[in-house]
């Protein structure tokens, strides 16, 4: 490769997992003096993603989830969540939790403002043709850089799904609508809604408020593929009018989005690359919660990083264990999904569960979880999850 311009950390892809990580190198005193390139195709400039997520309030927040700093880009939060399902309608009671949405744009159009501020950051929107992870370098049409340590959100190639382990997809397509009149109450959510079609797999609809006029409605499904265009926005379409007794609205924003759910073991580095993102494993595989795994994971790398110790990301055995129980009962079947998550959430304190979906719950908390499940299968699946050949 030609001489290449160097620099300290590059982090290749603009989205979620690179702005995180550059904005916290940036606040992290200890690594002001780094040089770095962030590099992407092109840069982000449509509102492609809601990201939605639960947390105590900020004086209650554990700081090494590394998710207050994100707080001013709230767009709305909630405490009033509702699952419903046909066999029955439940209020949840999160409390301290609040249920908190960030629009992508928003979070973009801030990130890049920081980011392009900084002084010892250069920002670069070119094709990458190819990358030496264990050189470090990275060749695009208009020239090649070089670092110590490259930080990718972007597979260098595609791991190998093993025979014992499973790939599910969560896939989903919301619409942002607006109404001529008062038709929501922003202080009520539903996180899932199950009064909806399930011959296309386990599939249900958020309904997110944030104005009587405002909502983003978001038909999501856990298969194994997914749908034609049209089935999404049919689902949409039969939601709205059966469920929320509207005929008469405006899409103002669509998004579309497939989230891997997989115990398959993504590799943390390769050479001088370190993954972050789905490439570096940070989606939880039972739920395909992302974002707040990001905030975290990006938090203990640049503490990582700062301490002078090996990049590691640590998540404890026994949640990579849950999960892969929870998606092989998803996968075989045995019991409707739906069904599954009526039960947890019918018979669990919803605050309970959400720190356990987090991965944040107590060996406590998980046995009165595992007590609220129909346990044959959930034994079935963590025998067969048990006796599967570990991973070469």
């Amino acid at each position: 490769m030609p001489d290449s311009q160097h620099f300290d950390y590059i982090v290749l892809g603009a989205g979620c997992a690179g702005i995180s990580l550059t904005l916290r190198i940036l606040n992290e005193p200890r690594l002001a003096h780094k040089t770095i390139l962030l590099l992407d195709r092109s840069p982000k400039q449509q509102n492609d993603r809601t990201w939605c997520w639960w947390e105590p309030p900020a004086d209650r927040t554990d700081p090494s989830t590394g998710l207050n700093f994100l707080d001013h880009l709230v767009h709305h939060h909630w405490q009033n969540l509702w699952f419903k399902h046909p066999d029955g309608n439940i209020a949840l009671n999160i409390k301290p939790y609040e249920y908190k949405l960030i629009r992508s744009i928003d979070f973009y159009r801030y990130g890049m403002n920081k980011i392009g501020a900084a002084k010892n950051v250069t920002v670069a929107f070119e094709a990458v043709t190819e990358v030496n992870a264990e050189a470090g370098t990275i060749a695009t049409p208009n020239g090649n850089y070089s670092a110590t340590q490259i930080f990718s959100s972007v597979l260098l190639q595609e791991p190998t799904l093993q025979p014992h382990q499973l790939y599910l997809l969560q896939h989903f397509r919301g619409w942002w609508i607006e109404t001529d009149h008062d038709a929501f109450d922003p202080a009520e959510a539903d996180l899932m809604n199950y009064h909806t079609s399930q011959e296309h797999g386990c599939a249900f609809v958020y309904v997110l408020p944030v104005s009587k006029r405002r909502a983003l409605i978001e038909y999501t499904l856990f298969s194994e593929v997914e749908l034609e265009s049209e089935q999404y926005d049919e689902g949409l379409r039969i939601f709205i009018k059966s469920q929320l007794g509207l005929a008469q609205y405006t899409v103002v924003e669509t998004e579309h989005g497939i989230i891997p759910m997989t115990d398959m073991q993504f590799a943390a580095t390769q050479g001088k690359v370190i993954f972050i993102g789905t490439a570096g494993g940070f989606t939880k595989a039972s739920t395909g919660y992302t974002f707040q795994f990001i905030q975290r994971y990006c938090h203990q790398l640049v503490q990582q990083l700062a301490a002078g110790q090996p990049p590691k990301l640590h998540v404890p055995a026994r949640f990579r264990f849950y999960d892969s129980v929870f998606l092989r009962v998803l996968h075989e079947r045995k019991i409707p999904g739906h069904q599954v998550f009526y039960e947890l959430f019918k018979y669990c304190k919803a605050s309970r569960l959400l720190r356990f979906l987090d991965n944040a719950s107590t060996f406590i908390d998980e046995l009165r979880i595992m007590n609220s499940t129909q346990k044959r299968f959930f034994i079935t699946a963590a025998i067969k999850v048990g006796l599967r050949k570990p991973q070469a």
